[in-house]
């Protein structure tokens, strides 16, 4: 009877599974998606794949990415990844970026916040989305807004491009051009004096990360350093 009882529930694993799959077929052609990282259908990306991308990039100089201590910068903020931006995590993160994959970026920022030491600061203030952008989403601030959730961290949108400066120059930063100074402008409402890490998804050459955080020195903010999903540009 026992063998019986088993064998019942081997099939009815096997019909469940059959559903699943079933399941998941049908949603890959009404939404074609299949996670870069297992193949799943349905699925931008699985959190679970996600995390096992996470081994953490370490600590580096916010301002040009040298490890920490840096002697161009002694002074200068640190800034934290996640993981590496290559393979399947720059996978995850095209997804996120060109397919609509706003449920990814704050799984990541979920992710990251429980993989990465919680800083001491009063907000996390995302970096702006590029000028020009088609994206319905700033990728940065859902990153914020999961990380938020996890370290009970306010988020604090306060940073902007100058209206002057074009999608060409911030492309151009990203290839290792200087962004221009003053680049960036901070608004909003914030006590002068207030600690902040910036967040972003990709840090390539830092150029960014420096006009937001001179932006925010200019605004009388104090920036603790930067917390990036994964680390590129090496």
């Amino acid at each position: 009877m026992g063998d019986d009882g088993q064998g019942r529930g081997d099939t009815r694993r096997r019909g469940e599974h059959g559903i699943i799959t079933l399941a998941e077929s049908l949603l890959h052609i009404v939404w074609p998606a299949a996670c870069p990282i297992c193949g799943r259908l349905g699925k931008l990306a699985c959190v679970e794949c996600m995390e096992t991308l996470v081994s953490s990039a370490g600590f580096f100089c916010m301002i040009c990415g040298a490890p920490v201590r840096c002697p161009e910068h002694p002074a200068g903020p640190t800034c934290m990844a996640a993981t590496e931006y290559f393979g399947a995590c720059r996978d995850v993160v095209r997804v996120m970026k060109y397919e609509n994959g706003k449920s990814l970026a704050r799984s990541m920022g979920v992710i990251m916040a429980g993989r990465l030491p919680r800083p001491e600061v009063d907000f996390l203030v995302p970096v702006p989305l590029h000028s020009g952008s088609e994206r319905e989403y700033n990728q940065a601030e859902v990153i914020a807004s999961g990380m938020s959730s996890v370290w009970g961290i306010p988020v604090k949108v306060m940073l902007s491009w100058r209206e002057d400066i074009g999608r060409q120059a911030i492309r151009s930063s990203k290839g290792g051009r200087d962004l221009p100074e003053g680049a960036m402008s901070a608004g909003g409402v914030i006590a002068v004096g207030s600690v902040v890490l910036l967040i972003d998804d990709v840090f390539t050459t830092g150029s960014t990360l420096a006009a937001a955080s001179g932006a925010l020195r200019e605004a009388g903010i104090l920036v603790e350093g930067a917390a990036v999903w994964s680390r590129g540009g090496r």
